[in-house]
């Protein structure tokens, strides 16, 4: 297949970012998420980087590309057919992949016919990609949504090394074997030189899942890359004046309480409903908190044609109702919720004001909340309250660590966060910090790069 310029470096995910907006106007607020800034060093220290994803626009009559740059890198938008973006995404994706890989296997929708259009989804990428890489391209595909295209890519000749990030959990043996295609997914993922994690957990989880399922040990590299963030700009963000601003009418809309923030996707895996009932706890618990202590919870749009993010969106502002009417006087809403997307400048206001950082999902692959709050607080820095279920506790031993099935043990938690004294909360942002600043996204990305040139070099060899 002819190759049009091949770049040394080609990035493939499910999705593209924001491409840079036209000449003189701003870009619009992003998702909550760490795909882009993680890469970001990566593709400018490879220029003539391409990025390759579905375009997300509505399929036309003919499908085709879409174009657009992103600084130095170039952005090519595969356009999908409705019905399959249906079956491979809301279906397959959604419905099975992402509560299994979570380890909600009953919330699992099996259905071969999702399968298939997941299989024809990949086959689409790989043709795309097969036109923009040679025997020395490096290619480098990210997420569960494109588990099947290593194989494809090795299938249809390709040669350069090819490496396959997870940013999800990855489940034990017993979870991940309700799919009937379980099998199928270890020896998609066996074609790539250098499988990543988040964790050593989940690594462990895939080499057992291998041997168990295969028969073998994994012939694919496979290792713990925790993934991180730049943290310079959430610094300089943090203290802009513009950022000051924002600050200043969050403080006065809560009326200069103590401040709870938590930011999150809506999703049932980020533990937005037990942090809540966590919360309304407290204030049953700790009458001294009342009137005192705001919870502010932002939740970006996610997915928002699923049925299980319509309910769970329900239930949330259902609890939120029930504890501002519960707790709240005419000077007082307990409870603020906010479901709409920030940028990341934005954030980290809001961060820099919060006494305590909610970060509790009951299950995630790393969560990069948990660094950008730690990133963006200054002299009086507030409290990490962190879920022992997010892969940033491996390395954040310092925050507050909860169980967020635990809702007594949460709310005593908060209690903890909110009258930590400073000598305590500045000895732990220090130690955080370090940590945040010695696993950047840079270091991440480098470290993963380094070694599937490594793993490519030794299947070349053999």
């Amino acid at each position: 297949m002819a190759v049009e310029t091949a770049s040394r470096l080609v990035v493939v995910s499910n999705r593209l970012p924001a491409g840079d907006p036209p000449p003189g106007t701003e870009r619009r607020a992003a998702p909550v998420g760490g795909l882009v800034s993680g890469l970001q060093p990566a593709l400018e220290s490879h220029p003539g980087a391409r990025w390759i994803g579905w375009s997300g626009r509505p399929c036309p009559a003919k499908p085709g590309l879409t174009r657009g740059t992103l600084g130095p890198t170039s952005l090519l938008g595969i356009d999908l057919p409705d019905d399959e973006v249906e079956a491979h995404y809301d279906g397959y994706c959604n419905g099975a992949l992402w509560p299994l890989l979570h380890g909600f296997q009953t919330r699992a929708v099996i259905d071969a016919g999702h399968r298939a259009a997941h299989l024809r989804v990949n086959e689409r990428f790989a043709k795309v990609v097969l036109k923009h890489v040679d025997a020395t391209t490096t290619t480098w595909v990210h997420d569960y949504h494109l588990f099947p295209l290593g194989r494809l890519l090795r299938e249809a000749g390709a040669r350069g090394p090819l490496g396959f990030f997870l940013h999800v959990p990855f489940p034990p043996h017993d979870v991940l074997s309700v799919l009937p295609w379980a099998r199928d997914l270890l020896e998609e993922l066996e074609a790539y030189d250098l499988v990543g994690f988040h964790t050593q957990a989940f690594a462990r989880n895939y080499a057992e899942c291998v041997r168990r399922e295969l028969g073998r040990e994994p012939r694919a590299r496979h290792g713990a890359f925790p993934i991180g963030i730049d943290p310079e700009p959430y610094a300089r963000w943090s203290a802009e004046e513009a950022s000051k601003a924002v600050g200043e009418g969050l403080r006065s809309a809560t009326g200069n309480r103590k401040l709870l923030l938590g930011v999150d996707r809506l999703d049932y895996t980020k533990g937005i409903v037990e942090r809540l009932r966590a919360f309304e706890r407290l204030l049953e618990t700790h009458e001294e908190w009342r009137g005192k202590v705001s919870f502010v919870q932002i939740s970006s749009p996610s997915r928002t044609r699923v049925q299980e993010y319509v309910l769970q969106r329900n239930e949330i502002e259902g609890l939120v109702g029930r504890i501002n009417g519960r707790f709240g006087e005419t000077d007082w809403v307990p409870v603020r919720y906010l479901f709409r997307s920030y940028t990341q400048r934005q954030l980290a206001a809001l961060y820099r004001e919060a006494d305590v950082c909610v970060v509790t999902p009951v299950r995630d692959g790393m969560n990069l909340v948990a660094k950008e709050f730690v990133a963006s607080q200054t002299g009086d820095p507030g409290v990490l309250v962190l879920s022992r279920f997010a892969g940033a506790a491996e390395e954040l031993t310092e925050a507050v660590v909860v169980n967020p099935y635990d809702v007594d043990g949460m709310a005593t938690a908060y209690d903890r966060a909110l009258t930590m004294a400073l000598p305590e909360r500045t000895l732990r942002h220090a130690a955080l910090l370090r940590k945040v600043r010695r696993g950047s996204a840079a270091r991440w990305s480098s470290m993963f790069l380094t070694d599937l040139t490594a793993a490519a070099a030794e299947r070349v060899a053999a």
